[in-house]
């Protein structure tokens, strides 16, 4: 992770460029027809229902692992996938991005038609399969989407009241930038409407109507918020180790469309 020198400046913006209106992506559905008879739908006691390939029903692990998808009765997503694994072709295992899980990454494991979820470390969570004319009628019904969540943290910062600093963007198969900013404290962070946004070999400046979030490229990760002539020095969180606190406690986010969203 590049080092960070932050700090946050009010400002005016009437010098500032119109502010960047991207959006994320509308996602579009997935054609599962072709590949229903291959599938398999379990549910869990929480209204959540998975779907994951039949043994041997398809010819890679690779292709195998394109269907393993999570949601409710209306809308799959499809899970982002960090490892998968098969043995003898009756043992599947994959791991999932799943930043709401305590461990990571989260585990689905497939064994003798029997199907868990793994999300802490205290137990392995069984799952429902669904009977043969209840798949039928869910996986006719139901629509496929791809990944839900498009975007990726990128900074987090905090001062010792305990007031957060973050900035996401898009992630880099979804064109990155469209970067968003948020302040506040754990549960009641507020995103703070951006003018502005500039990036070349020096660092980053995020301009809201609030203030200017201003990241130089440096050796040392010291962060400032300054605000009305007061500035005040930030402790730099690397992200990479604080998942479940941006995903989970900041309360930025609803739902991520990922296995162990219910935690």
């Amino acid at each position: 992770m590049r080092r960070h020198l932050i700090a946050v400046l009010c400002l005016t913006t009437a010098a500032l460029a119109a502010p960047d209106q991207k959006r994320d992506k509308k996602l579009k559905a997935i054609d599962a027809k072709p590949v229903l008879d291959k599938l398999v739908v379990f549910r869990d006691e929480l209204g959540g229902f998975y779907v994951v390939p039949a043994p041997d029903s398809f010819p890679t692990m690779e292709e195998a692992s394109k269907w393993v998808f999570y949601g409710d009765a209306k809308a799959m997503y499809q899970q982002r996938m960090v490892s998968s694994s098969v043995t003898h072709g009756k043992h599947y295992e994959w791991g999932m991005w799943a930043p709401r899980a305590k461990v990571h990454p989260a585990m689905i494991e497939l064994v003798d038609d029997k199907l868990t979820l793994e999300c802490d470390h205290k137990a392995k969570r069984p799952l429902i399969q669904l009977k043969a004319d209840e798949t039928k009628t869910f996986l006719a019904k139901v629509t496929f989407y791809p990944e839900l969540w498009q975007r990726q943290a990128k900074f987090l910062a905090r001062d010792d009241d305990g007031v957060y600093f973050y900035v996401d963007e898009l992630r880099d198969e979804y064109g990155g930038n469209g970067h968003r900013v948020f302040v506040g404290l754990k549960g009641s962070m507020k995103e703070l409407a951006m003018t502005n946004m500039v990036s070349d070999s020096a660092g980053e400046i995020y301009a809201t109507k609030t203030g200017q979030l201003k990241v130089i490229a440096d050796k040392d990760e010291t962060a400032f918020w300054i605000k009305n002539g007061k500035k005040t020095e930030l402790t730099v969180v690397d992200p990479r180790d604080n998942l479940y606190l941006i995903y989970r406690d900041l309360g930025i986010y609803g739902s991520l469309g990922a296995v162990c969203d219910d935690l």
